[in-house]
């Protein structure tokens, strides 16, 4: 404000006026009219010397006078400005005011002090300037009055002083409000802070706004403990409601002013009210560029950030509490942003703590708590927010990729695009990009994997960005040698999208470069002659090609600058370059054929590529098929000795073509025994590969139909005469001969595997093609017919290699999963005798492992072993593993990795290897399991379309005998492609496990393809929810043929296989309709469980996945019989109601599986749990927003019901009466799983515990085999794992006891008598299990049993001691039932000390190992009942003394000495102590520890 011109009217001047004025005029102060008041001496020792003793009247006239004289604005205003020495020197100093002088005098400082602070409100109007800011302080006469009191040296009156200013800070503007609170802490006294504490609370209640302040105020202030502790909730409260500027500063506040007592207070509010959810547009925050060096200002969240990261430095108290916070929280919805953020800050900080923050961090994202979700709320729209933090998120994702989780490489991945994408200068991104390099040169499959994924997802979306730094990329394509097949795909992806966008696009420097680079590295890899390079050219050359070669868009159409004709241009020349580099090698063409076919199929090609690739494809029939007319060759085939004729003609004489299989295996040589080099050359090993692309370009002209080629599917095969597969014809072949036919056998399995996988596309296809010769029923029939061949094709060659044992084959699938790079199938550097070594030795050992595994089995083998080489019957079983087996992986896991490409042989050497052949190895070596399985990873894999053939129904021949079953004689087909989708779903849904050092595990075998193409484990459920229902089918047909007493029909199996073309009578197939039910069984069984227990499938985008699956197993009569136990019903077609439905359908295959076999009925209960364990993770979920308006659980009765039903089931399995003998023997990790969910799932577990304990497991024979009655699981082979089970389980419900004891005790809510009844009479029934399960090591002397009860037995004394505290204080109450419950515990505490003695005595190491530890708890126990006693009854009922040494079964040992040891371990004292107590009135009782 401006002083000059606003007068007030003066009072008259009287008597005090005049005695006022002449006592500063005595004391040195002249006032004058105008200027700043002249002071000559010491202005305030004479004023205090003057009135020191002078009366009140002269006080009062100063006071009246000084009262009258500010009267006047003016001299109020020079009253308050400082005084000057010498008012005419030009040097004149500054000093204090006139009335910071008075102030200073004791007999006036409290009259001057009202005087002062009641013209304070006068002035208030004049404060409220424009924008609410008050003026300089030489121009405010407020801010000049309350300078006056700051620093002042004592106060006389501070409480009437506090009073007042407080009483005017109500009236005050919000301005002057500010100020009084910051001037109030040096003004104030310790006696006035809980006034002014109470006082600003209060003000707070009417203005938030002032919170800033308040709290500066109040951290200038020495508070006391209750008045601090009032302060901080006052802060906390204002969280929430707080403005985003005002957040950083009470967040500092809070964080220095936490304590051990209010920590976990201030992190949990933090947490709650810490949102940072306003996620702001990046583009806003970016600073002009022409605004060089000009900074906009941080936002609040950065500052919040800033007050966190030094509130966390300066208390590592702090960071305890955070990490201590987040590391209790569980589940995906119960974390937030702040989290992440306060783990990064911690980290960012350095120190002890980085790493505990790091570790927390991967071990959130492993177990799904951080997701993508959230650090994209993280760090979207917040670049120049955090640009302190940039290098602490590059570590952390750097410290994630190199990790081998995989939700830890998606989380890392992503927070590398994010930054990619959110830090927008060069620096940044060139950071990002070196770091993702820097993992692509670890040389680590995980590592290398997700950079490539980050760096091609970049390279999608921005690729106009990376142009330009695309100087750090280029030296990746020098380093192509050490990728695998996905990285080189990654790689070369990459670079082809970046060379497109930088040719076509225009206008970005340095992208010619980038686009002549790739070039020059594919041609050059092409034209390598060596198969490793021209098959890396390739892949690059294919990712160029699907690139440039891509469909015209409708922005393409619209663009001015349309550059789709030369793309298709160069895509061309590309192609027609490839093909003219890969006709000198078939396995050169095969892999490029096969990677044509993936764009083709994905259909984004050009129709001119499209186009380009028919005609190249028109060769096809000159190449491999021949002319048939009738049924009959037209020309005469050159077998080189080997008579042919045509194999499986399912079109019968409407047949025009055939497959050449045996002329080219003899017009292109590529076996070893061959010494030219033009094995390269051989069609068929592309045969497979050229049948995929013509079958993806007919679907792509002929939108989707196959109509065009289908003669393909049931043309015959030219093959050796089938008479020469068996007996002396068989045997009288060479050598050579015999390879050429089992070659000839494996090429037509791999060209049915392709048609199959062709045709299999028209089961589903919804295509109106008129050119179309087969119906959609024809096509499923030959589909059928195709996969009877197919088995039966297998089996053949299987038998076949019994002859030649050591025949490789090549591998014809081209994208292996394997880094191993392909090599010429013939090297003429091995020697003969090289080969027939290794050979031999590979025989031994895959005979010495495949026959104790046939003994294990201990079913046998059906085959003849004795003798000649005579086809023997086999079962239907021998073509694709037994019934009940472990699947494909286990399959996997079997085989041995075969010699390098098939084996050589010459004419001089052909007469030892017969010789071999038929020695007694030879011999030992046909009586092995199948030979086929060790080389089934270099067949053609059957794709995921394949599995509509399950879909799919036969009706044909209708057989004589009444009680054959159609249905039933299609489980072997239905078989074989389920155990297919078995192997296919372990591959997708297995979760990778943790990889062990190198020389922890031996060398991988080779894997077969999945055919899945790299999709996803989502992508593949939801591609296979057309099946689902189909599953049920064969399940029900499956479960129909274990019920019924239907005998195989031999005759409808054979009329079947004849219809399709098989011979046989070279091999002759039996069906036991039986088995294959069972197999069908345990087959979907797996995959249901597989499916089950994937984690993804209970997601938000899974759900409906799931209940499709859930509705095509689902039972509505079961469902109905379900619901009704539930209240309230869930409704039909609920998810509830689905899930009840499938329950119950499961659930009543019991007996079934019983009938089947034990494995089965195991599996279905292991199906049951995942059922149960889907519908908890949905429960837990069901609170989410988006849940609670999806398909999700909200039936609370649901889940106990299900439970109870699961733990039945397990009791079921463990009760089931097997023929075999002891069928648990070696079974014991299921037997664990099955006693587990008994126990756990029921719904009384702690009784189930009881009766097993108390009435069961007494029951078991110390020796023999027999189980007890009713238990036929239980018997002395197995009571160690029921033991161990048991001792488990109860120790976990004791535990749960322990732990609602802490917790009730820890309330501040008192607890009621029944309460604490209920509690101490489940404590008492936990140990009564406890001591029935320590007294069992009295009849069983095994050691095991003795250090499982020794072992257990000091965890639950452990467990017994955290409880004591609880017992101590209720203990007046319930005296008799502690004591009693002390007393049953000192029953087990006995004998398990007599173990410990005997242990050490009898040197029984394992259980003298435990012995240390289970003492120390012992003699904890015993002084902490003493403690209980002793505080409770005084010490008068509780004394120790010495027991007698006794042995387990209460006999006395004459001597404690034991031999000498040199283990201090064993010295050990062996007396044991004694503690008794006898309450009032009672009897005495002994405690032995």
């Amino acid at each position: 404000m401006t002083i000059a011109g606003k007068k007030r009217p003066a009072s008259a001047a009287g008597d005090g006026g005049d005695e006022f004025v002449s006592l500063l005029a005595e004391a040195g102060c002249n006032l004058l009219s105008q200027g700043p008041t002249v002071v000559t001496r010491d202005l305030q020792q004479r004023l205090q010397l003057t009135l020191k003793g002078a009366d009140a009247s002269i006080v009062a006239n100063f006071v009246a006078g000084l009262e009258s004289h500010v009267a006047d604005d003016g001299n109020l205003h020079r009253l308050l400005m400082p005084m000057v020495v010498n008012g005419k020197s030009v040097d004149a100093r500054p000093l204090c005011s006139l009335a910071r002088v008075l102030l200073s005098v004791p007999s006036l400082q409290t009259a001057v002090t009202n005087i002062l602070l009641e013209k304070l409100p006068e002035h208030i109007g004049d404060e409220c300037t424009s924008g609410g800011h008050l003026p300089a302080l030489i121009d405010s006469i407020p801010r000049l009055i309350l300078s006056q009191f700051r620093f002042l040296n004592f106060l006389v009156d501070s409480h009437s002083m506090t009073e007042k200013l407080l009483e005017i800070l109500s009236i005050c503007p919000f301005a002057l409000k500010k100020e009084i609170i910051t001037f109030l802490p040096e003004v104030i006294v310790d006696s006035e802070h809980e006034m002014v504490v109470r006082a600003l609370e209060q003000l707070l209640q009417e203005d938030l706004q002032l919170i800033v302040t308040v709290l500066d105020a109040f951290s200038s202030l020495n508070l006391e403990e209750d008045l601090f502790d009032q302060v901080v909730n006052l802060a906390l409260g204002s969280l929430r409601t707080a403005d985003a500027e005002d957040l950083p500063l009470i967040v500092k506040f809070l964080l220095q002013s936490a304590t051990s007592t209010n920590v976990k207070q201030i992190v949990q509010k933090l947490r709650e009210n810490l949102q940072f959810v306003t996620v702001s547009d990046v583009r806003a925050f970016k600073p002009d560029r022409k605004q060089k060096g000009k900074s906009s200002a941080p936002s609040s969240e950065a500052l919040i950030l800033d007050a966190i990261q030094s509130g966390l430095q300066v208390q590592n108290l702090i960071c305890d509490a955070f990490l201590k916070e987040i590391r209790s929280l569980e589940g995906e919805s119960n974390h937030k942003v702040v989290d992440v953020w306060l783990l990064l800050i911690i980290h960012a900080n350095g120190g002890p703590y980085r790493k505990l923050a790091e570790g927390l961090l991967k071990r959130k994202v492993v177990h799904g708590d951080f997701n993508t979700a959230l650090i994209q709320k993280c760090l979207c729209g917040r670049g120049e927010s955090l640009q302190f933090y940039f290098k602490t998120l590059l570590s952390v994702s750097e410290s994630l990729l190199r990790t081998n989780e995989v939700a830890t490489h998606d989380f890392g991945t992503h927070v590398y695009i994010l930054l990619f994408e959110e830090f927008v200068s060069n620096f940044h991104r060139q950071e990002v990009l070196g770091s993702l390099i820097t993992h692509i040169g670890s040389g680590l499959t995980h590592e290398v994997g997700a950079a490539l994924d980050a760096l091609l997802w970049l390279a999608t979306k921005f690729a106009r960005e990376l142009i330009p730094l695309s100087s750090f990329m280029n030296g990746i394509l020098d380093y192509l040698e050490g990728f695998q097949d996905s990285h080189l795909h990654k790689v070369y992806r990459m670079f082809s999208l970046l060379a497109l966008v930088a040719r076509f696009c225009g206008g970005i420097s340095n992208g010619v470069s980038v686009a002549d680079d790739l070039l020059i590295v594919v041609r050059k890899q092409i034209s390598n002659p060596d198969l490793k390079y021209k098959r890396m050219g390739i892949v690059g050359a294919v990712a160029l090609i699907s690139c440039l070669g891509q469909k015209i868009t409708e922005e393409d159409r619209l663009s001015d600058h349309d550059t789709s004709g030369p793309r298709i241009t160069e895509a061309l020349t590309l192609l027609q370059m490839n093909m003219d580099a890969c006709k000198a090698s078939a396995v050169a063409c095969s892999f490029f054929y096969d990677e044509l076919a993936v764009p083709v199929e994905s259909s984004i090609l050009h129709a001119s590529i499209i186009e380009w690739i028919a005609v190249q494809t028109e060769d096809f029939s000159t190449l491999y098929l021949g002319d048939v007319e009738g049924g009959q060759l037209q020309t005469i085939l050159i077998t080189s000795g080997i008579p042919g004729e045509p194999w499986m003609n399912l079109d019968g004489n409407l047949s025009a073509i055939i497959l050449n299989v045996l002329p080219l295996l003899i017009a292109f040589p590529n076996h070893r025994h061959v010494k030219s080099k033009l094995h390269t050359s051989q069609p068929l090993l592309h045969l497979s590969a050229n049948v995929r692309l013509l079958a993806a370009v007919e679907r792509e002209t002929n939108q989707g139909s196959l109509g065009s080629i289908d003669a393909l599917l049931g043309c015959p095969l030219y093959l050796p005469k089938h008479q020469l597969m068996l007996g002396e014809p068989w045997k009288s072949l060479t050598r050579r001969q015999k390879e050429l036919s089992c070659y000839g056998l494996f090429y037509s399995i791999n060209w049915i595997r392709e048609l199959i996988n062709a045709f299999a596309t028209q089961i589903e296809a919804r295509v109106d093609d008129s050119s179309a010769q087969l119906t959609k029923e024809e096509t499923t029939t030959k589909l059928l017919q195709r996969l009877r061949n197919l088995m039966f094709l297998e089996q053949l060659l299987n038998k076949c290699l019994k002859a030649v044992p050591y025949l490789s084959f090549p591998r014809l699938h081209s994208l292996g999963e394997t880094p191993v790079a392909l090599k010429p199938e013939c090297k003429s550097g091995n020697t003969k005798k090289e080969t027939v070594k290794a050979a031999s030795k590979k025989g031994r050992k895959v005979g010495k492992k495949e026959a104790a595994q046939g003994k294990g089995d201990g079913k046998g083998n059906t085959q003849d072993c004795k003798g000649s080489h005579k086809m023997h019957q086999s079962s239907i079983q021998d073509a694709m593993g037994r019934a009940a087996g472990a699947g494909a992986s286990q399959t996997s896991q079997q085989m041995s990795i075969p010699a390098q490409g098939p084996s050589r042989s010459g004419a001089s050497n052909s007469s030892a290897l017969e010789h071999l052949e038929n020695s007694h190895l030879a011999q030992k070596e046909s009586c092995n399991s199948l030979l086929l399985d060790q080389q089934k990873w270099k067949f053609r894999a059957l794709n995921l379309a394949c599995a509509s053939i399950l879909t799919t129904h036969q009706v044909g021949f209708l057989c004589s005998t009444s009680t054959c079953c159609v249905a039933s004689l299609m489980l072997p087909l239905y078989l074989y492609i389920l155990q297919d989708l078995q192997m296919k779903l372990d591959t997708c849904l297995d979760q990778p496990a943790r990889k062990l050092a190198p020389w922890m595990v031996a060398a991988p075998a080779p894997k077969a393809p999945s055919g899945l193409g790299g999709l996803a484990g989502c992508d593949v459920l939801k591609r296979l929810q057309p099946v689902f229902p189909s599953l049920k089918r064969h399940l029900d047909s499956a479960v129909e043929q274990l019920h019924s007493d239907i005998a195989t029909c031999q005759e409808h199996w054979n009329h079947e296989c004849v219809a399709a073309g098989n011979p046989m009578t070279i091999l002759d197939v039996s069906i036991s309709m039986s088995e294959t039910a069972q197999a069908v069984f345990m087959v979907i069984l797996q995959c249901l469980c597989k499916i089950l227990t994937y984690p993804e499938v209970t997601l938000l985008a899974n759900l409906p996945v799931l209940k499709e699956l859930l509705s095509a197993f689902s039972s509505a009569e079961g469902a109905n019989q379900m619901v009704m136990d539930l209240c309230p019903q869930p409704s039909p077609g609920s998810f509830e109601y689905v899930l009840c439905g499938t329950y119950a359908y499961l659930d009543s295959l019991h007996d079934a599986a019983a009938a089947a076999s034990l494995a089965v009925a195991a599996e279905l209960v292991m199906v049951l749990k995942a059922l149960v364990n889907c519908a908890q993770q949905c429960l837990e979920q069901a609170t989410e927003e988006k849940r609670k308006r999806s398909s999700s659980l909200r039936v609370p009765g649901l889940l106990p019901l299900i439970r109870t039903k699961l733990s039945n089931s397990a009791g079921r399995v463990l009760t089931y009466n097997s023929d075999a003998q002891e069928p648990w023997k070696s079974k014991g990790d299921l037997l664990q799983q099955l006693l587990h969910m008994l126990v756990q799932f029921n719904s009384s577990p702690i009784d189930l515990l009881e009766e097993i304990a108390c009435t069961v497991l007494p029951q078991v024979p110390v020796k023999g085999s027999k189980g007890v009655p009713g238990y036929p699981a239980l018997s002395p082979t197995t009571l160690l794992i029921w033991y161990r089970v048991h001792h488990e389980e109860v120790l976990i419900l004791f535990n749960t006891v322990m732990k609602d004891i802490l917790a009730q005790s820890k309330t501040k809510t008192s607890l009621t008598r029944d309460m604490v009844v209920k509690l101490l009479s489940r404590a008492h029934q936990c140990v009564r299990v406890h001591v029935a399960l320590v007294n069992l090591t009295k009849s069983h002397d095994k050691s095991a049993i003795h250090a499982v009860a020794v072992k257990y037995g000091g965890k639950f004394v452990d467990a017994f001691l955290g409880g004591v505290e609880f017992l101590q204080a209720k203990y007046d109450l319930h005296k008799d039932a502690i004591n009693d419950l002390v007393k049953e515990l000192q029953k087990a505490t006995r004998i398990i000390q007599a173990l410990c003695s005997e242990a050490k005595g009898q040197k029984r190491m394992p259980v003298a190992c435990k012995v240390p530890a289970v003492k120390r708890s012992m003699e904890k126990f015993v002084f902490c009942v003493k403690a209980l006693l002793h505080g409770a009854s005084h010490g008068n009922s509780f004394w120790m003394g010495n027991l007698k040494h006794k042995d387990v079964h209460g006999h006395e040992v004459s001597s404690q000495v034991h031999v000498s040891s040199n283990d201090d371990e064993e010295d050990i004292e062996a007396e044991d102590h004694e503690s008794e107590t006898c309450d009032e009135g009672n009897g005495i009782d002994e405690y032995g520890s």
